[in-house]
């Protein structure tokens, strides 16, 4: 529900993120203009999953000593999760995708079906795994291990074209058995959750990050282009998504008002589980980018839209009931 209180500029950007990540998921600018994709597609929408789960994290801090409200919000995102990944393998058979059932059921329980949720099981199992370790204090160290994750990431993903002799790329081996399980996401999602359940107990704040966020976003642009240009594998982990992410988080904490949009983060959450569908048929219909986009993000708007409009509807029957 809405409230006051509310950071409203953070559902504003997790809304804008979510249209980012169907970005990357269509290719947006790939066949329209080489740097338009670098500097957008494989550079400034890669901060979507950290700010995500900084975002995530930094909420989920203050649940910590509250059992009831740790169960409610696991229960919620299994929920979510566990209906619409059902959806998603029936509409997979449906269509004439046929799976072994060992990789269904590997699929099911680190990626989905067709690899997009993995960011939705990632914070599920890592707020579940880490809670008690945040409880204690030990966030510091867990965000060691999770940047230690992340590097054995980047030698598979952004850094990937670094010769095997490189000292990154010594680690490539461990990272894809990493990869493979339990998923991706852990190599994101340990340091990027820790790192805002560490901004939350520490009440970190930073008065000008104006300058900061600038340079570290014109640092990704950098970074970005420079992996791309040298042939990375993909663009997930860049060093720089590190303080920019942060750093756009905090400036959003000192702005929580620019701009109300009613249930944004609902809004964007939807987004994320519905757009696989549309983006599919995107595919089938057409091989520009901007059409792809378009043709995945604005039905996935209105599903999310009607998905909210049903649930308000019911919890008004409830309520009356």
């Amino acid at each position: 529900m809405e409230t006051k209180t509310r950071n409203h500029t953070i559902d504003l950007l997790r809304l804008i993120f979510s249209l980012a990540i169907i970005g990357v998921h269509v290719h947006l600018f790939q066949d329209i203009s080489t740097p338009l994709y670098r500097i957008l597609t494989q550079s400034l929408f890669r901060i979507s999953v950290p700010f995500y789960f900084i975002v995530s994290g930094y909420y989920f801090a203050g649940r910590l000593n509250d059992d009831r409200k740790v169960s409610s919000y696991i229960r919620r995102l299994l929920k979510i999760y566990l209906i619409f990944e059902a959806a998603d393998i029936l509409l997979s058979l449906l269509a004439g995708f046929s799976y072994p059932p060992g990789i269904i059921v590997l699929r099911f329980l680190t990626t989905g079906i067709n690899r997009i949720y993995w960011y939705l099981i990632s914070l599920i199992l890592t707020c579940v795994l880490l809670r008690k370790p945040w409880q204690k204090g030990y966030t510091v160290y867990l965000m060691i291990i999770g940047f230690l994750l992340y590097l054995f990431a980047m030698t598979f993903d952004s850094y990937s074209f670094l010769p095997f002799g490189a000292w990154l790329g010594r680690f490539r081996d461990l990272h894809t058995f990493l990869w493979a399980w339990p998923q991706a996401g852990f190599n994101e999602s340990v340091l990027f959750l820790s790192f805002g359940v560490f901004l939350k107990q520490k009440n970190i704040q930073i008065r000008n990050p104006y300058l900061p966020l600038a340079l570290s976003t014109l640092l990704l642009i950098g970074e970005g282009w420079f992996c791309q240009a040298h042939g990375a594998a993909d663009a997930n982990c860049y060093f720089s998504l590190i303080p920019c992410s942060a750093l756009l988080f905090l400036t959003a904490l000192k702005h929580p008002q620019i701009l109300h949009i009613p249930y944004g983060a609902d809004l964007s959450l939807y987004i994320y589980m519905v757009h696989i569908y549309y983006s599919h048929v995107s595919y089938v219909l057409t091989q520009n980018s901007f059409l792809r986009f378009v043709i995945t993000a604005v039905p996935a708007l209105l599903t999310s839209l009607l998905i909210i409009a049903v649930q308000k509807h019911r919890k008004q029957k409830t309520a009356e009931g």
